[in-house]
């Protein structure tokens, strides 16, 4: 979070740059950076006449420059935010000319108006319209949060709404949440309206207010086939259908925790390191957790034969030999035995 943080810092001592790149898949700081720049550069009453949006997805580099050098209506700065620039994506070879529309605005950028290209695509850093917009003004990559700053942050969150929350529910809630910050910002409005002022958001409340995600579905399933409580098992598969998961991907995420589940197994057993794994296996550190925990429940075998199983069944209903709930039934009594 410290490219946010130091953001914020440069505007607090005016250092506005004449133009900003923002891009990268954090679209909620993305989108507090825009608002931040908002407060700070256009005039009070200013925002309808000094403040316009365009897409940059369908508009050329000649008509963004055009846009960028009118006039501003009242006194002050204007703000022009261009959503989904192609020229900083675009493949090499292509969009040249629209590129050098831009390039040439970049040499001499008109001083009352603020240019910022906003994107959730990642962008080519080698190309020269990136170097040039870094150099003249600002170029930030809104990078995912990692668990332990959103976990401050959550905790920021809730002592402005006038709560607090645990540490055991903010891990819950990322667990079910993801890294999303929009997703986060709403179920924190959420839970801290239903806790109270001057309460504590709670593990319990958290599991009570927030859905759980598909893949927390398909951790219970197997952590019940690991216990081979086949009732709960059965539970979990009849919860993915009702969520309108399809059987040929409730089965392929079956399969797919059951091969993570004999990774880890063999990554762990090799000596490989927490961190190695994670990396190794591209997992979040929450799914490790889980995925480390239900290795004990099984041995290397079964979970090869679970895997084959599954082959067979995915085959079976494809070619309409069998239909998925009961087969699914006999697969989970089968390997619970």
């Amino acid at each position: 979070m410290k490219y946010y943080v130091d953001f914020l810092a440069e505007l607090k001592k005016g250092g506005i740059a004449p133009v900003y790149l923002l891009y990268g898949p954090e679209s909620y700081l993305r989108e507090q950076a825009v608002q931040r720049l908002k407060e700070y550069i256009l005039p009070p009453g200013g925002e309808q006449l000094n403040f316009d949006v365009l897409d940059g997805s369908i508009l050329s580099g000649q008509e963004i420059v055009t846009a960028a050098t009118y006039a501003s209506f009242l006194p002050g700065r204007r703000l022009l935010l261009v959503r989904s620039p192609q020229i900083f994506h675009a493949a090499a070879g292509k969009n040249d000319r629209e590129i050098k529309y831009v390039l040439d605005y970049l040499a001499a950028p008109c001083q009352n108006t603020c240019l910022v290209f906003e994107t959730d695509q990642n962008v080519d850093r080698r190309k020269k319209i990136y170097k040039e917009t870094a150099r003249v003004g600002r170029a930030i990559e809104f990078t995912r949060l990692k668990p332990a700053d959103l976990t401050k942050w959550l905790a920021k969150r809730a002592k402005e709404e006038g709560c607090t929350i645990s540490r055991e529910a903010a891990g819950e809630l990322l667990a079910r949440c993801g890294r999303d910050m929009y997703t986060l910002y709403h179920e924190m409005q959420k839970l801290s309206c239903y806790t109270g002022h001057g309460k504590t958001i709670t593990l319990e409340t958290v599991r009570q207010l927030v859905a759980a995600r598909v893949e927390d579905n398909i951790f219970e399933v197997v952590d019940a086939i690991g216990e081979k409580n086949c009732v709960r098992a059965l539970t979990g598969i009849r919860n993915l259908l009702l969520q309108k998961q399809q059987p040929q991907q409730i089965i392929g995420m079956v399969a797919r925790q059951f091969r993570l589940i004999l990774q880890v197994q063999g990554l762990a057993g090799s000596g490989r390191s927490r961190e190695q794994i994670i990396a190794d296996l591209n997992l979040h550190p929450f799914v490790y957790s889980k995925i480390y925990a239900q290795r004990k429940n099984f041995r290397a075998r079964q979970l090869v034969k679970a895997l084959q199983n599954l082959t067979e069944l995915d085959h079976n209903i494809k070619t309409g030999r069998a239909d998925f709930y009961p087969a699914m039934e006999t697969f989970i009594l089968k390997i619970c035995l």
